[in-house]
């Protein structure tokens, strides 16, 4: 089975176990539980928004997509985000009511339903752990299952608390936890989705010192007009205008070369365009223009 396969069958299986947990804490009145539920959409949506990468990544462009369909994954994340926040808030409020006015809780579907959650989250850890280590969306999705089985765990040691002490806020302190971990992942799904649109300069890349390293190829003489953007997740591009000495095109194209490579290789930037120019051609003008 592929990587885009495996990804579609674990988001099919999170979003079953959501289903079946928010349908488990209704009934048996945990707000612990359809915290989990709500923390298990966040990471479906990711698994799915996942998928999407490989899917949409694999369209060609089109006279009127030039850059294919790669931001419509960072669209799909900004709404997730906005709704998780929701979730996450709406958690939070329910779950002071709970401080106030505890309710009795059915903490046997409590157990069952969060051991099955934990079960899933299991085999979907064994399916994904072979590939985790070779591809970024893999690895992202597997450390989202993993934020799961956590978080199922931390239900299921809350139902047990309640089993021996009958301390029935402790659901609702639980659900503030898992919501406050949401609510995280939602706020940085935002505030990223929210700078790629912007097209600010990718988090990790240090824009001076690019400039340094470029600075050092040979024959660069200066570099300016820089713009570095992220088309989505894992796909930068660079535009800049390069000042070098009056030499060949071959020369000069040996220069533009050797940045591809080096920001390619050093910070990930895998398009590039380079504009090359001289002192002699600098305000459109150039001392070959009349010969």
């Amino acid at each position: 089975m592929d990587r885009s396969k495996k990804l579609l069958l674990i988001f099919g299986f999170s979003l079953a176990l959501m289903a079946l947990e928010a349908g488990g804490g209704i009934l048996s009145h945990s707000l612990a539980l359809l915290s989990d539920a709500g923390h298990m959409l966040t990471d479906s949506l990711s698994i799915l928004l996942s998928y999407l990468a490989f899917r949409w990544s694999a369209k060609p462009a089109t006279a009127s997509k030039t850059f294919g369909y790669h931001r419509a994954e960072i669209i799909v994340a900004l709404i997730n985000g906005l709704a998780l926040a929701a979730i996450s808030v709406y958690i939070f409020v329910e779950a002071a009511h709970r401080f106030l006015h505890p309710e009795p809780i059915k903490v046997g579907i409590m157990l069952i339903v969060a051991a099955i959650g934990l079960a899933g989250n299991i085999f979907g850890l064994i399916l994904l752990h072979s590939e985790s280590n070779e591809n970024l969306n893999v690895r992202g999705a597997f450390l989202h299952i993993l934020g799961d089985t956590i978080s199922s765990l931390g239900v299921i040691a809350g139902g047990v608390i309640i089993i021996f002490t009958n301390w029935i806020v402790v659901d609702a302190l639980i659900s503030v936890i898992i919501a406050g971990i949401v609510l995280r992942s939602a706020v940085n799904l935002i505030f990223e989705s929210g700078e790629i649109l912007l097209e600010g300069v990718p988090r990790g890349i240090n824009l001076p010192l690019l400039k340094a390293e470029i600075g050092r190829i040979e024959g660069i003489r200066d570099i300016h007009d820089i713009h570095i953007w992220t088309i989505t997740s894992g796909k930068h591009a660079m535009s800049a205008h390069l000042l070098i000495n009056d030499i060949t095109t071959r020369q000069s194209q040996a220069i533009v070369l050797k940045v591809r490579s080096m920001v390619e290789e050093k910070f990930s930037i895998s398009h590039t365009t380079l504009e090359v120019e001289c002192d002699t051609c600098k305000n459109n003008l150039c001392e070959f223009e009349h010969e």
